[in-house]
């Protein structure tokens, strides 16, 4: 019995007759198109066929020469020799198109299942509401075959025949289990960048996506496009002849894919030299010593083959002329030579990148991008806040930002190491070095140890940088010959034997026929749950030696408000309520040292005070030189950068200097130096290579290069992943 609760007594009843069911003639002729072959069309030429696009307020057909740089982009999206396209370019300058049209392309020219993936939820809404459906209902094709259904168009779905555009958000859920062909992302680097979880990830956006194509093998397609958003991670990056299209590395988001692919270029062609150059905003020529507002009215574009100046207004010529032949995207080849796609001189990757800089941008113009980026400037320098330069770099110009790019000083970084490194063989001192020191961190795995050779002035530079891994011959649970498990220093106390052998290795001091042991030995007292404890067994058991004298147990404590920077002294108390123990501890104002070392590794020219790093560590384990840099300066104290997961190099050159300090550094009369730092006999850590003796006879053995970093099953370890634009 049908009840209708608000109905009037007495009042007529009316339903709206149901629809009549289809005539299976419909459901065929809605099905045969499935059917159909593909289309033969480029993404581009389905788009002038298919999509209608807002122009100045009104609709009108797609028109490559409106944006002609995102003809290759968007065409190169259905190549089977690519499976990730990457696009970079300021906001409004036709990425967010691109993806459209490539959408479009698969629903209307090779139906296949389609994912969109948008930042969140809300703005996954708010583009369908403002942008695709626009589209669909100003463009005939889509209109008219696009379901008719109640669930056949909402803003998580869009149904066409043989074709289904989901629409979603970076979540596991919805980047797991489904089948698509083509996966885009768009504004990537203001997505999570990693999916799931912070104790449990389970991918980034961009690996998760390509799992979600497989099956579609060589068709499957991810395209990812974005404004970057992440700073330099290095700002003493600068380009290299090899790789002249590489953009600074960052410390996450979409420059980083980039980086992995065939990094192209839009070049223009010079019309008075023919030269090809890249449109970039440094490239503008203008009068910064005038307004904001008159500088960038003025600007032009210089050519840097014949120093011709190009005018704004034509800027639309230049970018047209790509599609006849004249300039154009060019893509790095194996040598560093640039070359244009499908050449076989290429970079093998299965990712095609394009990095557009806002120069060449078909919706802004150069009065505009120069002004703000003269005002943001003006506002950095008197201001110190960076935070306007930053978004002109990142939507308006098109690029990474690096960080107090107006302070000369702020180079440090993993490059400028690289680029600054010595020639001093690895364990070999340099001739300046009058004493040693060795310093070990304490891991859950292992203990990563580093040596220092220091002069007189506090110069220092690393001889030697290794992991130590196995646990010691005879320690519990180890069976000579098998690899039974990994070194514990927080459950076992024997595995600090280990450490026992740094006593007696030796370092030749290049060019004076001497060699040194280390005169202090550091090890870090704190660490997993028993690390503590065992520290201090190892630190008794050695002091009951001869050699034992030299070693320390370091506590470092961090802020900048100690009143001492090192000082050796007892623990005042223990922790929990426990009794104080009996043991001499190596105190350090970690911050304030930190400060001193990172002063020290900017030093490039040798002054003195200077900390150097060896060529050998570039080439054998270039991951340590990022180690050194891998921590930032706040007001609080030093932390690590986003995107680094070990620091241990900065942290054991922090040990090395706080021990010097303690034993004099500071003090040291260079003409009358102590005798732990005089090269002779008076010097119990010295002693004279005999004549005739190979230097290497003595000198430690290398570390193996499998116990550089973590050991296989670690899953805590996470490995490690230009010039100035302006």
């Amino acid at each position: 019995m049908l009840e209708i609760p608000d109905q009037a007594i007495g009042a007529p009843v009316a339903f709206k007759p149901l629809r009549p069911h289809p005539h299976p003639r419909e459901l065929l002729a809605n099905a045969l198109p499935i059917l159909g072959a593909r289309k033969n069309l480029s993404v581009t030429e389905a788009a002038e066929a298919y999509v209608r696009v807002p122009v100045a307020g009104r609709w009108q057909n797609f028109d490559r020469e409106l944006t002609p740089y995102m003809v290759e982009p968007a065409d190169v999206t259905t190549s089977r020799l690519y499976r990730v396209t990457a696009l970079i370019g300021p906001s409004q300058s036709g990425k967010t198109m691109v993806l459209q049209t490539t959408a479009v392309h698969r629903i209307t020219c090779d139906p296949m299942p389609v994912l969109i993936v948008h930042m969140t939820a809300q703005d996954r809404n708010k583009w369908v509401e403002q942008k695709l459906d626009p589209m669909i209902q100003q463009s005939p094709i889509l209109r008219d075959t696009l379901g008719k259904g109640r669930d056949d168009s909402t803003l998580s779905r869009k149904r066409f025949p043989g074709a289904l555009l989901t629409l979603g958000y970076p979540t596991p859920t919805m980047l797991s289990s489904a089948t698509y062909g083509l996966v885009a992302l768009t504004d990537f680097d203001h997505m999570k960048q990693v999916l799931g979880p912070a104790d449990a990830p389970e991918g980034t956006p961009v690996g998760m996506s390509r799992q979600r194509v497989r099956t579609y093998q060589s068709r499957g397609a991810v395209l990812v496009e974005s404004s970057p958003a992440f700073p330099w991670a290095d700002p003493s990056w600068h380009p290299t002849p090899e790789a002249p299209h590489m953009m600074p590395p960052t410390t996450a988001g979409i420059v980083l894919i980039y980086n992995e692919g065939t990094r192209a270029r839009l070049y223009w062609e010079c019309m008075d030299c023919g030269g090809l150059y890249e449109p970039r905003i440094d490239r503008l020529h203008y009068d910064d010593s005038l307004p904001p507002g008159e500088a960038g009215a003025a600007a032009e574009m210089q050519c840097p083959h014949c120093g011709s100046l190009t005018a704004h207004r034509h800027k639309v010529e230049l970018n047209r002329r790509i599609l006849k032949g004249h300039g154009g995207w060019l893509h790095e080849g194996k040598d560093g030579a640039l070359c244009q796609l499908g050449d076989k001189a290429m970079r093998e990757t299965d990712v095609v990148s394009y990095a557009l800089n806002g120069a060449a941008a078909a919706f802004s113009t150069w009065a505009e991008i120069v002004a703000n980026l003269e005002k943001a400037k003006a506002k950095a320098r008197q201001l110190d806040d960076e935070t306007d330069l930053a978004q002109i770099h990142y939507t308006e110009i098109g690029v990474p930002f690096k960080r107090g790019m107006l302070k000369e000083n702020d180079q440090l970084g993993p490059q400028f190491l690289r680029d600054h490194a010595q020639d001093t063989p690895r364990g070999v001192a340099p001739s300046w070095v009058r004493f040693v020191t060795i310093t070990a961190d304490v891991q859950k795995t292992r203990f990563p140890v580093q040596v220092m050779g220091w002069g007189l002035d506090g110069s220092s530079q690393i001889l030697d940088r290794f992991d130590l891994i196995t646990p010691p011959a005879g320690a519990p649970n180890v069976i000579e010959g098998q690899d039974t498990r990994a070194l514990d220093p927080g459950r076992y106390s024997d595995d600090w034997d280990v450490l026992t052998d740094l006593e007696t290795r030796t370092y030749e001091v290049e060019s004076t026929g001497f060699r040194l042991r280390a005169m202090a030995l550091v090890v870090d007292f704190q660490g997993e749950p028993g690390v503590s404890d065992n520290a201090e067994l190892f630190w008794r058991a050695r002091r009951k030696t001869a050699l034992g004298r030299r070693w320390f147990l370091y506590r470092g404590h961090g802020g900048f408000k100690h009143g001492r920077r090192v000082w050796y002294e007892a623990p005042e108390r223990g922790s929990k309520g426990k009794k104080a123990r009996s043991i001499m501890l190596l105190n350090v104002a970690t911050d304030r040292v930190k400060d001193t070392v990172s002063a020290s590794l900017s030093k490039a020219d040798g002054a003195p005070g200077a900390m150097m790093i060896g060529q050998w560590q570039v080439e054998a384990q270039d991951a340590q030189v990022e180690e050194f840099t891998a921590e930032e300066r706040t007001d609080k104290g030093w932390v690590k950068r986003p995107g680094q997961s070990r620091n241990e190099s900065f942290d054991l050159s922090v040990m090395g200097r706080a021990v010097v300090e303690h034993r004099g550094l500071m003090r040291i009369d260079a003409a009358h130096p102590p005798v732990w730092a005089q090269l002779g006999a008076a010097n119990p850590h010295c002693e004279v290579i005999p004549q005739g003796e190979d230097p290497k006879a003595h000198a430690p053995e290398p570390v193996p290069e499998q116990t550089q970093s973590a050991p296989a099953g670690r899953d805590d370890f996470i490995p490690d992943v230009g010039e100035d634009f302006l």
